[in-house]
Formats: structure tokens, sequence, C-alpha cells
């Protein structure tokens, strides 16, 4: 049974589409590769910058503890906050005795000998997503999976005594920016 060319016509236009379908799936056109965006993120800081603002405003020995609340560091609500008890004020300051007791700043030192009056809070806020790029039938098959982190992620530790900030250090990462 002959068609007289309309069937060729027709499997032609299908592998046509089929064909376009493909390039713009490969090339991650239509977008089917996952997107992830941190479900833990900071609800609080949007940019790395605002963290840094607030820690700048966290006065050691006047910054009281409702007032860290106000300023965006509350360790009941804020998802990867941390309290640390004395001991683990020891740990973290001073690990397998790399660094001596006389060496510890003068704030440390002060909370570590109040003991139970000391504590600390370790917060890590963040903002990270992952996208996947390149081919997804090389990604579901398994080949070939390209992703691209990018965001920020900053540690800040405030060493607690007597309901005050006693000492105060931030670390982080400003620009994560991670291609794997």
């Amino acid at each position: 049974m002959v068609d007289g060319g309309y069937g060729s016509r027709r499997y032609a236009r299908i592998a046509g589409v089929l064909a376009i379908t493909l390039a713009l799936v490969g090339c991650g056109g239509l977008s089917l590769l996952p997107h992830r965006t941190d479900l833990a993120e900071d609800q609080n800081f949007q940019t790395y910058d605002q963290v840094a603002d607030a820690y700048k405003d966290i006065v050691p020995g006047q910054t009281r503890e409702a007032d860290l609340n106000k300023l965006g560091f509350n360790a009941a609500i804020q998802p990867n906050a941390e309290v640390i008890s004395y001991l683990g004020v020891i740990e973290r300051f001073m690990p397998r005795d790399s660094i001596r007791f006389d060496h510890l700043a003068l704030p440390v030192k002060a909370c570590i000998e109040a003991q139970e009056r000391c504590s600390a809070y370790v917060f890590r806020p963040s903002r990270l997503e992952q996208d996947r790029t390149g081919s997804i039938f090389l990604d579901l098959m398994g080949f070939e999976r390209t992703t691209l982190d990018h965001g920020w992620a900053a540690e800040v530790v405030l060493l607690m005594q007597d309901g005050r900030v006693a000492y105060k250090v931030m670390s982080g990462k400003p620009h994560i920016d991670v291609y794997h």
C-alpha cells in the first residue's frame, strides 16, 4: 500500500519535531533538569552583607540575648543554629590541646572559667542554589551530571556569659560558585 508521499512527509515532520525537541532538551532549553534551593536556608538574611551588617551591630559586653533576636540571630527558630555548653566551648576553642588556655582571648578565658554561666550560639545562615546543566539524557543515564552551586554561607559564633555576648567571631564564604 503506497501513500503517494503523504506518509513520508508526515514521518519527516515527526522526525523534525523530535530533532528540535532533543536539541532543546540536550541544551537545557526546556529546563527539565532539577533545580534545588537549599531547604534549610535562612529566612532572616537574604545576602551575606546583611549577615555582616547584623554582626557588626553586636557589641561584646553590651548586646543582650534579647537584642540578638532583633538582629536576626534567634537560636530557637533559625535553621542550623547550635547551642553549646561551656564544655563545647572548650572543645571549639581548644581542639585537641592544639592551643593552650593562656593563649586564648581574655573574654574566651573568662567565659570558660564561668563554667555554667557560659555558653555559645553558632549560627550558620546560608543561601545556596544548585542547578543541573547539560544533557538530560546523559544525566538520566548517569553518564554525565553537571551541577553548578551558587550562593553564600556564613558562620557566626557568639560566646554568651551571664546573658550578654562576651565574644564574637564570624567566618564564611561570601560568594560560592562551584562547578562539578
